[in-house]
């Protein structure tokens, strides 16, 4: 049987470029089987809460909310003893990349909120956000906090992904001549930028 350390190292290595939802779904799987290896992933993710690169810093935040989506009471009474929920706050009073500031923040509302504030299962969520606010910090919008798992939080505010997608058939057709192309060759590029468009637009 794998072992959460090992998962939890696979799912904020380096090496990715973005956040493996398979591997953190693989990872919550495991703490829901043997509820005890939650305490040896969350060591290594407060490990790489506190590391000095911020796409470390994010991978881990990823595997937070998955497991906090996926483990039950069990994930979010071990974030509280095992003191990430306090390293987030003292994260965000540092003063991070901004990306993994607006995250944690998000984390933050978005728990406390789910957990039922100040006299909900786990107050200690509802006293940490409270802490950041009376610190003077601003949290995200609300409507913006609804992260459905699978769905990674946005690491740029992205234009009305329509435009994005015209704005790149506009360059790539300036920079491709298509006197060379027969009509099938055109409607078979239309059919598949059509193909894309519905993809980018939900």
């Amino acid at each position: 049987m794998a072992n959460a350390a090992d998962v939890a190292e696979r799912a904020t290595s380096d090496l990715l470029i973005g956040p493996d939802w398979g591997v953190n779904l693989e990872l919550g799987d495991l703490i829901n089987s043997d509820p005890v290896q939650v305490n040896d992933a969350l060591k290594i993710l407060k490990k790489k809460l506190g590391n000095k690169n911020p796409k470390i810093q994010l991978l881990a935040l990823f595997v937070l909310e998955t497991l906090s989506k996926n483990c039950g009471e069990n994930g979010f009474q071990q974030v509280v003893e095992r003191d990430i929920l306090h390293e987030m706050v003292k994260s965000v009073k540092k003063k991070p990349d901004l990306n993994v500031r607006e995250n944690i923040l998000i984390l933050i509302d978005t728990w406390q909120e789910a957990l039922g504030g100040p006299g909900g299962r786990f107050p200690q969520y509802n006293a940490a956000y409270n802490e950041l606010k009376s610190a003077g910090v601003e949290f995200p919008p609300r409507e913006e906090n609804s992260l459905p798992l699978f769905t990674p939080p946005q690491m740029h505010p992205v234009a009305d992904p329509a435009s994005a997608y015209e704005e790149a058939a506009v360059q790539a057709s300036l920079r491709s001549d298509a006197s060379g192309l027969s009509l099938p060759d055109i409607q078979n590029a239309q059919g598949l930028a059509d193909v894309l468009f519905e993809m980018l637009v939900p």
